[in-house]
Order: C-alpha cells, then structure tokens, then sequence
C-alpha cells in the first residue's frame, strides 16, 4: 500500500470516525475501502477494528465527560460484550478467508433488510420482557461486533432503544463504551493472531481518536433531534450503498 492511499484512507476515516461517533456503521465504509486498496478481508476486519478501537475511546469520554453514560446498565452489558467479542474475533482468525467475505456481504445485506423492516421512531415501554430479548440481543450481537463490527453499533443503538427504553442520545451514549470493550477484545484477539497491519492501523488509529471526539462532541451540541436526524440519514445513505454499490454492481 502506497504513502498516498494511506493518507487518503487516514483523511477519510477522520470524517467516518465523527459520523460513526453518533450513528455507527462507518465499518460498513472502512472496511470495504480497505479492501479495494488492496488489503485482504480478514486482514481489513482487524485492522479496521484496532483503528476503531480509538474513536471509541475518546467518544466514551466525551460522553462520560458530559454525564451521559448510565453504570446500572452499563456494567452488565459491557460484561455481555467482551466475551462474546472476545469468541467473535477468534472465530474471523481461525475460519477461510472465502467464508469472512461471504459473512461480511451476508452482514451488509442482513443489516439493509433490517433497516428496512424497522419503522419504530419512540422508545417502548420498558418492560421485563423486553430487558430480557435485550440482554440476549447484546449477546448475539457481541458475537457479530467481534467478528466484524460493521453495523454493530448502529444495531447496538437501536437495541437499547427498543428494549431498554433510552432516547437515541443516551443509546447513542452508552453504545460507545460497549463497542469499545468489543472492539478492545477482538483487537486483542487478532494482534495474538497477528493479523492488524499497524503500518495503516496506527494512523487511522489517531484520525478515530481525533474523529470521535468531534462526532461525540457535535451530538452533544446538536440534541437528541440532530442525532435523530443524522442518524436515520446515515443508515439510510448505507442502506443505499449496500444496495446499489455492495450487491447490484459487485
């Protein structure tokens, strides 16, 4: 990989990092980006993990910086996360490279139909019940967030929505301390794999770290409305590229 498509991709992952602060999903971009730049699948996964890994650091603090993080619900979801993470990750480095492309296009097009089919904007009622398929869909999903992340959070946050009752400004919140104890996991996982170009990982590393405070930051000027609004625009702007660039024209 050349000097220059390293600083092209460090540029562009400064914005993503800001835009995945408040919505997630910018693995969906990253990812696939690295890959036409010449990296291997599993090789995009991990070091796009590593870098990612560092915008949630600094959105965690912005966040907690600003009274936003809730610890009672916290504490047992991030508990959830690094495990399955951890088992995530080990499962991306032990399987054929063929299977991580067909799980990362199966991840896009799964994430486009459930974009699709949700229609809910106000959180429920909290309820027992609901609590209950949350804890179980953090499960699910942590094994997802360590294998890929791409998505990950994006669903991370309307799961707390819909089961835990948060507005999106608090969902958004405490998804940024979970995908970060995934992330660290799974980081961890594929460094022992030896897997995460650092060359790349390190500078797009510091454009996260950058671009997550200023995306933490603008969400927490901005409202619960403007992240509302970013939100369903960026999933729906990801949901069109999946479709048109990721499945119609591959």
């Amino acid at each position: 990989m050349s000097t220059g498509q390293i600083v092209l991709l460090t540029a562009m992952m400064l914005v993503t990092g800001a835009v995945g602060a408040i919505t997630g999903g910018n693995s969906l971009i990253n990812v696939p980006l690295m890959i036409t730049v010449g990296m291997s699948p599993r090789q995009a996964v991990a070091t796009n993990m590593f870098a990612v890994t560092f915008m949630t650091i600094s959105a965690t603090a912005r966040f907690a910086r600003a009274g936003m993080l809730r610890s009672r619900l916290l504490v047992p979801l991030a508990i959830i996360t690094i495990v399955t993470s951890a088992i995530g990750a080990q499962i991306a480095v032990k399987l054929p490279e063929t299977v991580v492309k067909i799980v990362v296009g199966i991840s896009m097009a799964a994430l486009v139909l459930f974009i699709a089919l949700y229609r809910k904007a106000e959180p429920p009622a909290p309820t027992p019940r609901r609590r209950l398929i949350g804890f179980i869909g953090t499960t699910v999903l942590g094994f997802y967030g360590g294998f890929f992340s791409g998505g990950y959070t994006t669903l991370m946050t309307v799961l707390c929505t819909v089961c835990f009752s948060l507005t999106m400004m608090q969902s958004v919140a405490i998804t940024k301390p979970i995908n970060l104890v995934s992330c660290a996991a799974a980081s961890l996982v594929f460094f022992a794999g030896g897997i995460i170009d650092l060359r790349l990982g390190l500078p797009l590393a510091a454009a996260n770290l950058a671009g997550g405070w200023l995306g933490a930051h603008a969400a927490l000027k901005g409202g619960d409305r403007f992240v509302r609004v970013l939100f369903l625009a960026t999933v729906a702007a990801l949901a069109l590229k999946l479709i048109v660039w990721d499945v119609l024209l591959h």
